[in-house]
């Protein structure tokens, strides 16, 4: 995370499924039922809006999915075995994958502040 806001800032907002990094799932002693990740991301005026519906869960999933599944297909192709190989590989795989599967954003303004902005 703190790589992404370095490059592109702070985005207004964080969408996730509700994996327990992002959202408590379970009942605690802490009130505020944040996790430690969603502390980070309040202090710094980001929104967790976690998926509610099964559409929504399934564009989170979906991807997640196919990047698990393609990324370690893709490495194995080449014959990556070593974290140093791997963060060779990342950006240009990236830029396939984005390049083969990314949409247009319904708004092309951008929402992300610099890290100083509150």
């Amino acid at each position: 995370m703190s790589e992404y806001i370095a490059r592109h800032g702070k985005p207004v907002a964080f969408y996730s499924d509700k994996h327990s990094v992002f959202r408590n799932n379970v009942a605690s002693a802490r009130v505020d039922g944040m996790t430690h990740f969603g502390r980070a991301l309040d202090s710094l005026n980001i929104e967790v809006s976690c998926a509610n519906s099964a559409p929504a869960k399934g564009r989170v999933e979906r991807v997640h999915e196919t990047l698990q599944d393609r990324l370690v297909k893709e490495m194995r192709l080449v014959g990556i075995s070593t974290v140093e190989a791997t963060k060779a590989f990342f950006p240009a795989f990236i830029e396939q994958h984005n390049a083969q599967f990314a949409k247009a954003p319904f708004h092309d303004k951008n929402l992300h502040r610099p890290l100083a902005a509150r």
